[in-house]
């Protein structure tokens, strides 16, 4: 069953984290942000604490897609925290090697890069007013492009829309903070806020094979780009306008931003999804056409993002 390989590419990517034989403090609690985010029904400590037979996992995924799947997530987790590992390399091979899959580390790693870079400065405003008129309006744009991007999945190339989706969020963050008067660049982000959200690069991973189990893969998808990528948002808003800085959340922001996400964004779902999804459906053709472009390495997730963003409000 496919849940069952895609619990094995779980144990696999969680292998490749362990590869030096400790998982650290930040990468655990990546981690563990990353799966109460996507697979909250998931056992967390057993899942990361159990002793992982590399072999046995690997076998039992027969399925090409979770395959491929599998060794694209552990190759995200393996840059979680910044850097890439000999070690970790070293089991990314052989899980490459046991599926007879290209090296991708080159390609997918560019694009993650791509991602994370700053597009453009939101104009700092000092008149509260005006701009949380215009943090709002940025906040519910870029919900509904995740949103668009999150509802065309397109077998082996749903990495490249993730990603994009991973660089709208890290853009929002940007452009609030920016708006406050702060200077942010999307990696800095990514690493500083979205990570301690559950949306960093471990919860990028974690989705590639979170879309294959049923149930959890409910969490993911349209309705989930708009509401994390909203609730990130207000998060972010609330914490400048409480004089927060650029080091760190506070401890209750992750609070806020489940609170949020289960109620107010889904009520601002709810009120934007008929046009999100005509949106969506409209520009499928496009979007994939995009998408491809990004995986061949002549197109950016700029160009990807730019396409689902056409004339949304």
């Amino acid at each position: 069953m496919a849940d069952d390989q895609a619990l094995a590419g779980l144990k696999v990517m969680i292998a490749v984290a362990k590869a030096d034989g400790n998982l650290a403090d930040a990468e655990r609690a990546q981690l563990e942000q990353a799966l109460s985010e996507v697979a909250p029904m998931a056992d967390l400590a057993k899942l990361i604490d159990e002793a992982i037979d590399l072999d046995v996992e690997l076998a039992k995924i027969k399925d090409p897609e979770v395959r491929h799947a599998t060794y694209r997530a552990s190759l995200l987790l393996s840059v979680a925290d910044g850097e890439a590992h000999a070690d970790e390399s070293k089991i990314l091979a052989k899980v490459r090697d046991a599926y007879g899959l290209a090296d991708e580390s080159n390609s997918v790693l560019a694009i993650l890069s791509a991602a994370a870079k700053k597009r453009a400065d939101e104009e700092a405003n000092l008149d509260p007013e005006e701009r949380a008129k215009r943090v709002k309006r940025r906040i519910q744009k870029s919900s509904a492009v995740a949103a668009v991007l999150g509802l065309n999945p397109i077998p082996l190339l749903s990495i490249v829309t993730d990603m994009a989706i991973f660089g709208v969020q890290g853009e929002l963050v940007a452009q609030i903070a920016s708006a406050y008067g702060h200077k942010l660049t999307r990696k800095e982000a990514a690493t500083t806020f979205l990570g301690s959200l559950g949306l960093g690069i471990a919860r990028l991973a974690l989705t590639q094979l979170v879309k294959f189990v049923p149930v959890w893969g409910s969490v993911v998808g349209g309705a989930s780009g708009y509401t994390t990528t909203y609730a990130l948002g207000e998060t972010m808003r609330r914490h400048f306008d409480a004089g927060g800085d650029l080091k760190s959340l506070s401890k209750e922001s992750k609070k806020t931003f489940d609170t949020i996400k289960k109620g107010e964004a889904k009520e601002e779902f709810e009120k934007a999804k008929a046009d999100v999804e005509a949106t969506a459906k409209a520009k499928q053709a496009e979007i994939e056409a995009a998408a491809r472009e990004v995986q061949a390495g002549t197109g950016s997730t700029d160009d990807l993002v730019a396409v689902a963003e056409k004339d949304v409000a």
